[in-house]
């Protein structure tokens, strides 16, 4: 008779090695999802923006963009440690201060912040009333005073300057496990743009549950910097849809690496930008035409099936990067290439240049 034990190891390893043949495509399958469910918030933040210079929105500097490049970098996070202090470097960009708290037995404790100048170390706070257990009870994002959301804490670290804050929710398999608070700061005119910041926590939500299934087929294992209950809320498994898997990279050469390493910071960002937002096309055109990809690479026109996708794509690109640092760079044919193609340029038959 079969040993349990082995039986249940032999079970696991088989369910893992499913996971991670499916985890690239559930990984594009969220991101499309949350967008989809988000699309009136990036419409308020596009609506609400400050208007930018020509040179920015060149750059990559307009408020989407740096929304899109903050929500990339959740999901190019591969740790639940890295995938909260992502989230948290975003919402830097969209709020003066924010600072992420634990859900421990109901109440919380601090983690790591951004733009407080006291620090937040081993603050504890209870989660039975006020903003906190409005957020924990809701799961949704709360807004109200700061002082609601606990007095002696505002006292230690200065009340906002219009004096509000929202609390978000971290919700990872409908539990709670986190909670991110946000002000505008102490400084007249802070930032508060509530609206981004809660497009990177449900981000950074939908990527935790992914994450468990990668780690054992399901199972959460918690990383010994990343905060034990985001680990335990996401345990619980969710369906996978079925999704083509993205052809992982290849490991960047020697030369590509070299040369942006001579660059200015400023110019390495937008290299960085630039191939962050060529993927994002790329990845938009596969998922809404995994058929003709398919078909495709099997009959090596890919080009010709999906020419007006790939040249629309290719102008939105140039427009935004063609006139910059990153223009000579390819990155977009680069990723058409790498995406769509599996990394074999004659899958793209005649006409692709």
């Amino acid at each position: 008779m079969p040993d349990p034990k082995e039986v249940s190891k032999l079970v696991q390893k088989t369910v893992s090695e499913v996971f991670d043949s499916h985890v690239d495509g559930l990984k594009q399958e969220v991101i499309r999802r949350v967008t989809e469910s988000l699309e009136p918030l990036l419409e308020e933040l596009s609506r609400s923006a400050k208007p930018v210079k020509k040179e920015e929105v060149a750059a990559g500097g307009a408020p989407t963009d740096l929304l899109y490049a903050a929500v990339g970098s959740v999901y190019d996070a591969s740790g639940q440690a890295d995938i909260l202090k992502a989230m948290l470097d975003g919402a830097a960009q969209f709020t003066s201060r924010a600072a992420l708290f634990v859900v421990k037995a109901g109440n919380l404790t601090s983690w790591q912040a951004r733009g407080f100048s006291n620090d937040l170390k081993g603050v504890n706070i209870s989660g039975s009333s006020g903003l906190a257990g409005r957020a924990l009870q809701d799961k949704e994002p709360v807004s109200a005073a700061a002082a609601e959301f606990d007095q002696d804490f505002i006292t230690a670290q200065g009340n906002p300057f219009d004096g509000n804050a929202t609390v978000h929710p971290l919700v990872v398999r409908d539990k709670v496990a986190a909670v991110l608070y946000t002000d505008g700061g102490t400084e007249p005119h802070g930032q508060s743009d509530q609206s981004a910041v809660r497009v990177l926590v449900r981000s950074a939500s939908s990527w935790l549950e992914i994450l468990a299934l990668r780690k054992g087929g399901g199972a959460a294992v918690a990383e010994a910097s990343a905060p034990e209950p985001v680990a335990q809320a996401a345990a619980a498994s969710i369906p996978v849809p079925v999704a083509v898997p993205e052809p992982p990279p290849p490991p960047p050469p020697k030369a590509a690496a070299d040369a942006t390493a001579d660059l200015s910071p400023e110019d390495q960002e937008v290299h960085k930008k630039a191939k962050r937002f060529a993927k994002l096309l790329v990845d938009e055109i596969k998922l809404y035409n995994q058929a003709k990809v398919t078909e495709g690479r099997q009959n090596k026109d890919l080009y010709q099936r999906l020419k007006e996708d790939i040249d629309k794509s290719r102008n939105t690109y140039e427009k935004r990067y063609g006139s910059t640092a990153a223009a000579s760079a390819g990155y977009f044919n680069a990723e058409v290439i790498r995406i769509l193609a599996d990394n074999d340029e004659s899958n793209l038959g005649e006409g692709f240049k």
